[in-house]
């Protein structure tokens, strides 16, 4: 019969503890691998699409501030009309930094989607690419048509018609940042 020695026996363990070192260190540097590539896009895509958003809705809030002064500038008595005559250029330059900032984000979100090296709910970020689309077309549509009727019902002064059309207004605004 064979029996190994108590010699044997110890170099046989160490060999197969190193073996096992070997193969837990080389799926360590695996999993470093793929996490150092979730993190390369959390912080290429992820922190900079949600960085647009949120310049989208300041710039958003920006544009619903210079509305608000306009509207308080003419009801002024009497009526402020150097702020009146400000306030307009401040509202329409924000309106496309709005739909530049969500377009970048709607940029970022699809090239997440399109990237198939890291896993990602593609669904959700769909959902959150349509959301966006929406809210930039039609909601931005529907708010450009009645802040334009508002700016007319302030040139004439019919106030209580700007306190129905700023209610619409602010409806619409506030359904576009719901969705």
């Amino acid at each position: 019969m064979f029996r190994p020695s108590i010699k044997r026996k110890i170099v046989g363990i160490a060999i197969g503890l190193i073996v096992l070192m070997v193969v837990a260190s080389v799926l360590s540097m695996a999993m470093a691998g793929t996490v150092r590539h979730l993190l390369d896009e959390l912080t290429a895509k992820y922190v900079p699409a949600y960085g647009d958003l949120a310049r989208a809705n300041i710039r958003s809030l920006e544009r619903s501030l210079a509305l608000r002064q306009m509207i308080i500038a003419k009801m002024e008595v009497p009526p402020d009309e150097t702020t009146y005559a400000d306030r307009p250029r401040i509202f329409n330059d924000k309106g496309p930094e709005v739909e530049q900032e969500a377009e970048a984000a709607r940029k970022l979100i699809n090239s997440i989607i399109e990237d198939v090296s890291t896993p990602s709910d593609n669904a959700a970020l769909a959902r959150l690419d349509d959301r966006i689309d929406t809210a930039i077309t039609d909601y931005r549509h529907h708010l450009n048509v009645e802040s334009a009727q508002l700016l007319e019902q302030l040139k004439t002064q019919n106030f209580p018609a700007v306190k129905l059309t700023l209610a619409r207004v602010d409806g619409l605004r506030m359904n576009s940042i719901k969705r």
